[in-house]
């Protein structure tokens, strides 16, 4: 019997490539197998201490919080009608009394925005324009985006 890479899996069983017709064949086998071939290849596998050897997989990074946010971030998009019902009568009329002084530009983001992209630097210029923090304009669009009309 012909065994290589072998090496214990974290279930306690041995994961390897067994020899089968000439080509190598993945297989997983375990000392209370419930086929005799597996318990087999389990004690050759295990017999042969520098074959099998338990290798934990690598730990899977943790993510950089501020990438994690950014990223975050950039998925957040509402419509215009989602963020001013979320906004509220007096939140909103704030922008629109801002509107009466605005720039062309500016007036028409206002007006005919599509959405409402939470990295856009006219949404930054709303949350500026409120007086809201970073947190509150995430709030506002996780808020918004709940919101059906």
């Amino acid at each position: 019997m012909n065994i290589r890479n072998a090496r214990f899996n974290q279930f306690g069983g041995i994961d390897c490539e067994v020899e089968a017709r000439g080509e190598w064949v993945p297989f997983t086998a375990s000392e209370d197998d419930s086929e005799a071939f597996g318990r087999q290849v389990y004690a050759a596998a295990a017999a042969d201490s520098g074959t099998a050897a338990y290798v934990a997989p690598d730990p899977e990074p943790e993510p950089d919080p501020e990438e994690a946010l950014a990223q975050a971030r950039a998925a957040m998009v509402i419509s215009p009608l989602q963020g001013i019902l979320t906004l509220g009568e007096k939140e909103w009329g704030k922008v629109l009394t801002y509107r009466e002084t605005a720039t062309w530009q500016e007036r028409m983001v206002i007006d005919n925005a599509a959405d409402w992209v939470r990295t856009s630097q006219n949404i930054e210029f709303f949350g500026y324009l409120l007086d809201y923090t970073p947190e509150e304009m995430d709030a506002l669009f996780i808020a918004a985006a709940k919101v059906t009309a």
